[in-house]
């Protein structure tokens, strides 16, 4: 028979392991990306992660966050494991993927779609539809109305253009811009495609009721204190700038 100091070690255990669990008012699900959400050896960083974490602190609540490839993100909340996914930018013209329902009463800003080709044979709007091989990130297919292919790797995908093998890349500007910086991409040219609101989706099937006061009175409380914009940039106009 275990000792009695054994039993109130495991009890207090238990307790602490409980605690834990009910200090975790939800869960969010964000498909990870460069620069917006990336796995490190603590919580994961980027702009994602810190928009959740400032919405904890002006609703005073708490949320754990699990970092997932995007289709695996979406999948997981359709199935309730999650109480939400970020980002989910919103095409009007469709509905939400299936089992998830668009959070309508919050929006994050826009996010601007650029068109990323070459300097030497530059894309844009009106003349993008035409180029052979264009390539996105996952999820996005039915944003476009010409044919498009999908790509895992953001630098590679610029490499490709630099060296021809690949015509343009149309992807949010946040997670690409930031590479522009180093200097071997000097030969990239930018234009805007086109800019699109950013959501959170919710499990279709599920009460989402909490979830859903959480999400509108944390941005509420980060549009007031001016720190969306600081964390996401997304009320900025587009900047034509070049590399």
């Amino acid at each position: 028979m275990a000792s009695p100091l054994v039993i109130a070690w495991v009890l207090v255990a238990g307790a602490f392991t409980a605690f834990q669990a009910k200090a975790q008012d939800r869960v969010a699900s964000i498909a990870q990306s460069p620069f917006s959400a990336e796995s490190d050896a603590n919580a994961g960083h980027g702009m994602m992660i810190e928009l959740v974490r400032a919405m904890d602190k002006g609703t005073h609540s708490s949320t754990k966050i699990v970092l997932r490839p995007f289709a695996r993100s979406l999948r997981e909340t359709a199935a309730g494991l999650a109480d939400f996914h970020l980002p989910l930018i919103q095409n009007d013209g469709l509905p939400p993927p299936e089992g998830l329902a668009y959070v309508t009463e919050v929006d994050f800003g826009l996010a601007q779609f650029v068109i990323y080709s070459r300097k030497l044979a530059p894309l844009d709007a009106r003349t993008v539809a035409a180029a052979k091989n264009i390539e996105i990130e996952p999820g996005h297919e039915s944003f476009f109305p010409f044919p498009v292919s999908v790509t895992h790797c953001l630098p590679c995908s610029l490499d490709k253009i630099l060296l021809g093998r690949v015509d343009a890349m149309i992807v949010a500007a946040d997670v690409v811009d930031p590479l522009l910086s180093q200097a071997r991409y000097k030969g990239i040219h930018r234009a805007l495609f086109n800019a699109f609101p950013v959501r959170a989706v919710v499990p279709a099937k599920a009460d989402s009721s909490a979830t859903r006061r959480y999400l509108i009175e944390g941005v509420k409380y980060l549009k007031e204190t001016g720190e969306l914009w600081k964390i996401t940039g997304h009320d900025r106009s587009y900047s034509d700038w070049q590399p």
